[in-house]
């Protein structure tokens, strides 16, 4: 009891003091990484940037950089011996420079993608905001555990992030050779790896536009009220019957479509006679399915003719519209008869 008595608490704003002072000792170029995943995740999972180049930009660092960068981070968390400590740091201290963690961030952030692309497939499946969000869900973890890993390491032998020796050493190791030519041939090599990584990089955060395409559909109303694409096997002569016609828009943005009914009479495979019945125009948002109901008065006074409906983007609509210059179309045939017998519809 008497422990408990006399025990000792911190003032509150000597805990506030603490954390302030373990907030300052994270490692600069780990709290950027995070700060940049938190980023990547606003504008290509919740914003959904639209831009290529916006999204390439993106893409390409935290795919091919980001994973292996704190994987490095957390396997490496002494300084190598470019440090500017000055101090070699021998291989079983578990030391890398500057310019090889830049280098092993880029061949691990290859060898991660598969295994977390495995995590995916099995989990969820595929798709942008998924693919940003196990990305940053990794990123984020590993870069505390590099975080924590770096902060045990003593000061002298901690790595500590610097740009301009950065800089300074890859310029020198690219630029800096016996000639000209091997200098040039090291800046395509570059080059063209960032070209390519960058190109993968937008192709795996670009939203994928999926197969585009129009769909027509010709639907009747079915004694319990529902739209089926049963179609009348007679119709009476002169007397009007309904018709309804779906048009659905994948075509990846808003369309206008102009649809005409025709009644044709066939004759060894040609349409000898054709008359327009109706015509219908629709305006379908992108990824909509927009439906019209129209009654249809046959013209024939008898036989078999085939009610044919025809297709068009916007209002392009020939002087004789075929199903041979229509974008989509779809038919049904039908008997015209006089009156339609009771006991055929039982």
């Amino acid at each position: 009891m008497k422990d408990r008595s006399t025990r000792t608490f911190q003032p509150f704003t000597t805990v506030r003091q603490g954390s302030k002072h373990l907030a300052a000792r994270l490692p600069t170029d780990l709290a950027g990484v995070v700060g940049f995943v938190a980023l990547a995740v606003v504008l290509l999972a919740v914003i959904d940037v639209g831009s290529i180049l916006a999204r390439a930009a993106i893409g390409f660092p935290l795919l091919f950089f980001v994973p292996g960068y704190v994987t490095v981070a957390a396997l490496f968390p002494r300084g190598g011996p470019d440090h500017e400590s000055g101090s070699p740091v021998s291989i079983d201290r578990c030391g890398v420079s500057p310019l090889e963690r830049v280098a092993l961030a880029f061949g691990l952030s290859v060898a991660i993608l598969p295994l977390l692309g495995l995590v995916i497939a099995v989990a969820w499946g595929f798709s942008a905001g998924v693919v940003v969000a196990t990305v940053a869900g990794y990123a984020t973890v590993v870069a505390w555990i590099g975080a924590i890993r770096r902060l045990r390491v003593p000061t002298s032998e901690r790595y500590r992030f610097s740009l301009v020796p950065t800089v300074e050493t890859a310029r020198a190791r690219i630029f800096d050779t016996r000639s000209s030519f091997h200098a040039a041939v090291n800046v395509v090599l570059v080059a063209s790896l960032i070209v390519a990584l960058t190109t993968v990089g937008y192709a795996l955060v670009a939203p994928q536009q999926g197969e585009q395409y129009t769909g027509l559909e010709i639907l009747t109303e079915n004694d319990a009220g529902e739209l089926v694409t049963e179609h009348p096997d007679e119709v009476v002569a002169s007397e009007p019957f309904e018709l309804t016609i779906g048009v659905e828009n994948r075509e990846g943005q808003d369309a206008e479509y102009t649809v005409v009914v025709q009644e044709q009479w066939i004759s060894d495979d040609t349409v000898i006679e054709r008359n327009e019945l109706q015509r219908i125009d629709f305006a379908v948002s992108d990824g909509d399915t927009a439906h019209g109901d129209r009654d249809v008065t046959p013209v024939a006074e008898g036989g078999d003719v085939r009610i044919a409906v025809l297709l068009y983007e916007g209002d392009d609509v020939p002087e004789t519209p075929t199903t041979e210059n229509a974008y989509r179309y779809g038919y049904f045939w039908t008997e015209i008869v006089d009156e339609i017998d009771a006991s055929s519809d039982e």
